[in-house]
């Protein structure tokens, strides 16, 4: 095919102005306020314009390569070596016999990574494997080639006996030290953020992970610390909270290690991540490359004389976890792991979809190691370096999020550091904050949780899953710790109040496990009756708004094709057993017949009646005709639900 060269196409049409695109917009929306209907906002006030050009970016940023300035592209112009991301998988059976099992089968499957969640002498600190000793740990690792295969421990308070265990295990069967590959876990800030309480106290604590770190330096392929923002997402946090907790953390640690006496470019080198990812792939995408951007900053204004390349795995989030339908949890956690490769993670926790219930069983991790493959083998995302780049609106996000991230950093500092913020509760304050926000919006579905607060599924056949006896498995476990010479007993504990885990679905889930409940001890749920007006046509887009609310509450909605008059209107609702009724139709025949039909509900007994949509110009008629609530697009459900259930409960 050839081409003309007098068509020249787009290169004669001139390059049209961000003003020009605004007066179009302003022409569309007609007089509507642009902020309110075109501009979003993230948890920290960042405001998310519908259009960015080239004129939004930081001058010279886009220009800039991978390895280069502060490490938002990536850490190589080269990118990973081979073309993609660690996938890593989380052991957490406590029974070590089935743990090793499942890492077995979870290496044989693709991974090339393992997170070992470690209960050591069944302290009961860390929901994971049960270890009451080496021959525990040795029966977790039984069949694992330890020169292969990367370890990141997860022992929570007790790193310095897992690292004990880890490093007595590689020299156990073998393992040279330049083939050692892993993290040893030290976050001892951490545990305390989630547990509340640190055995054996901050100081000495930070002291020795100052000496595990003096010993790991020997060893190229092996860190001692591990922080991980899973804490400070779980109870809540924004981007930019993430962010600051994750660098007020590190540098922690880094004054620790120096302190110990590493050099600065060795104490860094020290220190791996774990940031959370979730279904937001554009945030998720720029978070992670605004958390390379500041830990380079900070380790260049430490004194490191070269750019310490901090390896960042991102593990997805539980907070977006359901344990309703938890099978859309395999889009929420594929688009996580996306943004995740896009934005050059070095590993990826893909959690399996039944992690909200249980233990997970042998399909649901499958599912996990699979997703991390088709997206590596078929989709190739991790070919292509830094894939963002030059995205005027990434670009811009990136900024934003590290300027931010910075900003709160600088703050938790000038408070004493992140120790102080905790014990404080500064930081848990902040955290509620945005938790609380976060939580009004997924009340009011601005913020939809698929099969949970949206298109629920009552009869949906709950998953069970595995619960061994873990009480006996610790109570075994701790008489075994207690003659090991690793134990030693720890009197002085740091205690705070700890930082809450919350998933963004679990109010929600809550008001279904209370109509569950309600359903195996006396044969049915709490129904709410649909009192449609009109033909299916008139009432169907109301009525369907009305059942997905009420369901998502684990109220059944009993439906019907209608009705054009109160007689057989109340004759109904009296059938149906239902206590709430609520009346759903159009405009025009609410104007009709809405109040005479809600006066009939009354009547016929109805403890409760709703209208779905805006009261309007019928509110006085609708009251005086005994309407107790109006719901519609933005009302808050839960607590329409919550009241739902006390007149469930109250009547029984």
């Amino acid at each position: 095919m050839t081409t003309s060269p007098d068509l020249a196409l787009a290169a004669d049409f001139p390059t049209a102005s961000h003003e020009q695109w605004r007066l179009l917009v302003d022409k569309v929306l007609k007089g509507a306020d642009f902020d309110k209907k075109l501009v979003a906002h993230t948890y920290d006030g960042i405001a998310i314009q519908p259009l960015y050009t080239a004129d939004d970016v930081t001058p010279g940023r886009i220009e800039q390569f991978p390895g280069q300035a502060h490490r938002a592209r990536g850490t190589a112009a080269a990118g990973p070596v081979d073309g993609a991301w660690e996938i890593r998988q989380t052991q957490a059976h406590p029974l070590a016999s089935a743990a090793n099992r499942e890492l077995l089968e979870d290496l044989e499957g693709g991974v090339s990574s393992v997170t070992l969640r470690l209960d050591v002498g069944g302290a009961a600190d860390v929901d994971g494997v049960v270890v009451g000793g080496a021959d525990d740990f040795a029966a977790l690792l039984d069949g694992v080639y330890l020169d292969l295969v990367s370890v990141v421990l997860d022992a929570g308070p007790w790193f310095t006996e897992a690292a004990a265990l880890m490093i007595e295990r590689w020299e156990a069967t073998g393992v040279a030290p330049d083939q050692r590959r892993g993290n040893l876990g030290a976050d001892p800030i951490g545990a305390l953020a989630a547990l509340g309480r640190l055995p054996g106290g901050v100081e000495r604590s930070l002291a020795e992970t100052g000496e595990l770190s003096v010993r790991t330096q020997a060893w190229p392929h092996v860190r001692a610390v591990h922080v991980d923002t899973a804490p400070y997402v779980d109870a809540g946090a924004s981007e930019g909270e993430e962010l600051a907790a994750m660098l007020a953390t590190g540098v922690a640690y880094l004054r620790a290690l120096i302190d110990a006496g590493l050099d600065v470019g060795v104490a860094a080198a020290q220190i791996g991540f774990t940031v959370a990812a979730d279904a937001d792939v554009f945030a998720t995408i720029a978070k992670l490359r605004a958390a390379r951007r500041l830990w380079s900053h900070v380790v260049e204004v430490a004194g490191a004389t070269e750019a310490a390349d901090a390896p960042f795995a991102v593990r997805t989030a539980t907070r977006m976890m359901s344990a309703r339908d938890p099978w859309v949890n395999m889009l929420r956690t594929t688009a996580a792991c996306f943004a995740a490769g896009v934005a050059g993670a070095t590993s990826v926790t893909v959690q399996p979809f039944d992690a909200a219930i249980g233990l997970p069983d042998e399909l649901a991790r499958r599912i996990a190691r699979n997703t991390q493959l088709v997206l590596q083998e078929e989709s190739h995302v991790g070919a292509v370096i830094d894939p963002a780049g030059g995205s005027y609106y990434l670009e811009t996000l990136t900024d934003a999020f590290t300027e931010r991230g910075w900003q709160r950093f600088q703050e938790i500092e000038a408070g004493g550091g992140i120790v102080e913020a905790l014990t404080s509760g500064s930081l848990a304050a902040a955290l509620h904050e945005v938790r609380e926000a976060r939580m009004s919006n997924i009340a009011r579905r601005r913020d939809p949780l698929t099969g949970v607060s949206e298109f629920p599924n009552l009869a949906e056949d709950p998953l069970v899953r595995e619960a061994p006896d873990v009480d006996s498995i610790r109570r075994a476990a701790a008489e075994e710790w207690a003659t090991s010479s690793l134990h030693r007993d720890s009197a002085d504990v740091s205690e705070i109040q700890p930082l809450p885990a919350v998933r963004l679905g679990s109010e929600f889930e809550a008001l279904r496990d209370a109509s569950d409940l309600l359903l195996s001890t006396t044969g049915s749920r709490p129904r709410v009756f649909l009192a449609n007006l009109g033909p299916v046509a008139v009432h169907t887009a109301r009525a369907t708004f009305a059942k997905n609310l009420f369901e998502a509450g684990g109220i059944e909605a009993v439906g019907n094709d209608g009705f054009s008059s109160d007689a057989p209107l109340a004759d109904a609702f009296a059938a149906s057993g239902a206590r709430l009724a609520v009346i759903c139709s159009s405009d025009g025949v609410y104007a009709e017949s809405g109040p005479s039909a809600a006066a009939a509900l009354k009547a016929a007994g109805a403890r409760r009646v709703y209208v779905a949509g805006q009261p309007g110009d019928l509110a006085d008629a609708w009251r005086e005709a005994g309407v107790d609530e109006f719901v519609h697009v933005g009302v808050d459900v839960l607590a329409v639900l919550r009241t739902a259930h006390e007149i469930e409960e109250a009547a029984r």
